[in-house]
Parts: structure tokens; C-alpha cells; sequence
């Protein structure tokens, strides 16, 4: 089988030397590499962020990536290159990416040029502040914004849906993915799961919260679009079950 994996969370640049990012490290998704590697059957691709864990078995081809956008690259390069079998999305993809970095000063400035006198809608001044931040020159990832200033504004825009392209780019092939939450009723989890299923076409789902996380427990459910549900408390409970879900699926479909 061939398998792609995207693990470690993906950092956008707020400078040429900062960045937002999240804390997720790899580890999962490198244990899932490295169970689905046991076999000598299996190739393994890995999309990893930079700092990410790597799979511990040398098999494993990694590829680094960085932000959304080097994702997205990576994702429709590979995808058209070779044929997968699986797709495991553990990736914790930025949810925004920045769009203008601009000190408070120089966009009460330029909201003070725009609207004055002016009688402002919501909608209005909305598009206004949009305008301010764009006079205001806010580029990302040129240069390093001075330390000196006191207020920093950050503008985000949302970043694509990753886990939109596999299906898309493959439409056979079996695809995992993620839903993390944090401090919510199961029920909530678990609907918010389905709903990354149905809306993405995904053949199973892990559901997580945060606070069901710490060291080597993590508790999750992998739920399947045949309604199953399996109970998981460990991070290499959990990759076993990834990689034997995937594999009998994989064969049961190949039977048909």
C-alpha cells in the first residue's frame, strides 16, 4: 500500500523572523508512519512541519513543509505524482494566516483620514479599516517589524481547507481525519466529527479533546462512516487502530 501522511502543526508568518503557529508535534502522526511501515509492503510518504517528529523508521519518505500554502503545494504535487491507497490527515493545519501587520499609530492615522466627517455603517467601516490597513503598507514577510513599537494590530484571513483537496484530488482513496476540540461535551465532539466526515468524504475520523491529552494517554474515538466507533487511550493504541482500520478497508475494498 501506499500511504500519505501530513503530520506537526503548520507556522505563518507574521515577519521575516516570527511566526504563528500551534503546539501539535508529529508524534502521532509519525507513530501511525511507523505502524503502517512494519510492513515491508508499505511505502509511506510523510508531509511534516519543520520541528515536527519523524517516523523512526528510515523507510519513511519525509517531506518538509512549512505554512498553508506550502501545504496546499505539497498536497497537489504529491497527489498527481503517485497513486495513494490512504490518506492520514493529522496535520493541525492554521485555521489564518496573516494578512497585514500594522502599529496601532499608523492605522488610527489612516481610520482618521478615511472617516472623518463621514456618518459610518458597520459594513462601512468595515471596508474603511480593510482600506487603512492596506495604505497602511502592512506586508508580511518583509523584514523584521521593529521591537520598539508598543501596539502591534494583526490582521488574519482565513486559510483554505486542506483536508478538502484529497478526496478531490483522489476520490478513491481512503481517507482519516482529525477533529480536535477542547473542554467539550463528547456529544459536541462527536457531532462535530461527523460533520468533518460528511463534509469532506472522509472514511474515518479521530475525535480528540485537548483535555483528554498529556504525554502518551490520549484518549480519542475513531469513528467510521459505517457508524462504527472505537475507544482508543493510548497514542499507539490509537496508530495500531489507524493502520488496521485502513488496512482492512483498503483489502475489503479491493474484494468487491
Amino acid at each position: 500500500m501506499k500511504i500519505l501522511i501530513t503530520a506537526g502543526g503548520t507556522s505563518e508568518k507574521i515577519d521575516s523572523v516570527r511566526t504563528i503557529t500551534n503546539t501539535a508535534t508529529g508524534r502521532l502522526g509519525s507513530l501511525i508512519a511507523d505502524a503502517f511501515l512494519e510492513d515491508k509492503a508499505n511505502d509511506v510518504t510523510c508531509l511534516c512541519a519543520r520541528n515536527a517528529v519523524r517516523p523512526q523508521n528510515p523507510r519513511a519518505r519525509i517531506l518538509p513543509v512549512s505554512d498553508v500554502r506550502s501545504l496546499q503545494k505539497a498536497v497537489e504535487q504529491e497527489m498527481r505524482l503517485h497513486s495513494f491507497d490512504a490518506v492520514i490527515h493529522s496535520m493541525a493545519v492554521s485555521d489564518y494566516t496573516v494578512k497585514y501587520s500594522v502599529p496601532s499609530e499608523s492605522l488610527a492615522a489612516q481610520l482618521a483620514a478615511f472617516i472623518h466627517g463621514t456618518d459610518m455603517s458597520p459594513e462601512y467601516l468595515a471596508e474603511r479599516i480593510h482600506y487603512a490597513l492596506l495604505a497602511c503598507g502592512g506586508n508580511v514577510g518583509h523584514g523584521k517589524i521593529s521591537s520598539d513599537i508598543e501596539h502591534l494590530f494583526l490582521c488574519l484571513e482565513k486559510t483554505p481547507k486542506i483536508i478538502g483537496l484529497f478526496k478531490k484530488l483522489q476520490p478513491k482513496t481512503v481517507l482519516v481525519g482529525f477533529k480536535l476540540l477542547s473542554g467539550v461535551e463528547e456529544s459536541d465532539l462527536l457531532r462535530a466529527a461527523e460533520g468533518l466526515m460528511e463534509r469532506n468524504g472522509c472514511d474515518f475520523v479521530l475525535a480528540n479533546d485537548k483535555k483528554n491529552i498529556e504525554g502518551e494517554r490520549h484518549e480519542a474515538i475513531l469513528l467510521g462512516r459505517d457508524h462504527s466507533l472505537v475507544r482508543l487511550g493510548t497514542k499507539a493504541e490509537i496508530a495500531a487502530a489507524v493502520r488496521d482500520r485502513v488496512t482492512r478497508k483498503i483489502e475489503g475494498d479491493g474484494k468487491k
